[in-house]
């Protein structure tokens, strides 16, 4: 039905009501509506509200509280989400294990997570989700994801290289098959070891900190804001760096649910992400308002972030199909999947919402 009513047919019908009444009241207006001089056509009038809004979609959105996600702090924090008449039911999670289960069954309808083995047993067990988009990408030179190690270690000597962590303890976010033991692992690899040369502690991100404090821990797995804090307080030290160059870690997931029943919904979360994207890129990321955001979402400091490297995030959130299979490569060679055969791409990702959103917006111009 339309939502509008031309002037002219308003005016038939104040016409067709002005004679059809008994002797007319004087009307509040100066302006009198004329007799009428014909007969006219009956109009059906649908009574249409003009002072309320369509109530905003609600999307329920779990997400790991590091910068990596900052797209979504910035859509909510600067209105983007708004513009999209978009209301976001944040669920915070520890690593991509708390989010897959209700991802699949449309209880989560976005994540914002990183890649474990998990997910691609997912993918192989016809679990409802798929990857949309890219999050954090890791650069080819001075990737902020890093290898900590103990100062005290370093200082003595005992701990020089990653080859010294054999029999050592690291700490990471997430038991083995989590994108933290992606990263451990592609590091002992390089220098000839396993992953069970090591003895793994599964701290959430908050608790690696305090571990390195502590001394709880040898070595830390780590990304900003948690990097930046443990190099901070003095407690670690940089042991290895661009671990993984140019992986994509850590990724958007849709419920399928999501993406089938609410389409238009997707799309619109999606175009407010890209933006997101788009407006921290270069020295854009240090923009007092993107700060604001990233401080309200993430454990971290103004300093910390104006000091610290930054998560790169591609500025259409393109989706790097070769990082996926370097990271499934390595799950499965580790013997962390359930299975051995090859899952086709269309069991796990979807391009279909960031290519609407560039559509959308056009080309990218910094």
């Amino acid at each position: 039905m339309s939502k509008r009513i031309s002037m002219s047919a308003l005016l038939a019908i104040g016409v067709a009501i002005a004679a059809c009444a008994p002797t007319p009241t004087k009307a509040p207006t100066p302006t009198q509506v004329p007799a009428p001089t014909a007969v006219l056509p009956t109009v059906v009038v649908t009574p249409v509200p003009t002072t309320k809004t369509a109530a905003p979609d609600k999307v329920t959105v779990a997400y790991v509280a590091i910068t990596n996600f900052a797209p979504l702090y910035i859509a909510i924090e600067r209105g983007f989400m708004k513009e999209q008449n978009i209301e976001v039911d944040l669920q915070k999670v520890t690593t991509a294990a708390d989010a897959l289960p209700l991802l699949a069954t449309g209880q989560y309808e976005v994540g914002g997570v990183g890649i474990a083995a998990a997910t691609f047993n997912g993918f192989n067990n016809g679990l409802d989700f798929r990857i949309v988009a890219s999050a954090a990408i890791q650069p080819l030179q001075n990737g902020p994801t890093a290898l900590l190690v103990r100062k005290d270690l370093k200082d003595s000597g005992k701990i020089k290289t990653v080859a010294d962590l054999k029999g050592r303890k690291v700490g990471i976010a997430g038991a083995a098959g989590s994108t933290g033991a992606y990263f451990v692992a592609k590091a002992l690899r390089d220098v000839g070891l396993t992953f069970k040369d090591v003895t793994v502690v599964n701290l959430a991100n908050p608790d690696l900190v305090l571990g390195m404090k502590q001394a709880s821990i040898d070595a830390a797995l780590v990304a900003p804001p948690y990097a930046d804090q443990i190099l901070k307080d003095g407690t670690g030290v940089l042991l290895a760096q661009d671990i993984a160059p140019s992986a994509m870690t850590t990724v958007w997931m849709y419920s399928v649910k999501f993406m089938q029943e609410r389409p238009e919904v997707a799309k619109r979360f999606m175009l407010a992400l890209v933006k997101s994207a788009r407006a921290m890129q270069g020295d854009k990321y240090l923009d007092p308002d993107n700060i604001k955001a990233y401080l309200k979402y993430t454990p971290s400091a103004e300093d910390t972030i104006k000091s610290g490297t930054p998560p790169f995030i591609d500025p259409d959130l393109k989706i790097y199909f070769e990082s996926i299979k370097n990271l499934e490569d390595v799950f499965r060679s580790e013997g962390w999947t359930d299975y051995t055969n090859v899952i086709p791409s269309d069991k796990m990702v979807d391009t279909s919402f960031v290519d609407n959103a560039a559509k959308v917006l056009g080309v990218f111009k910094p």
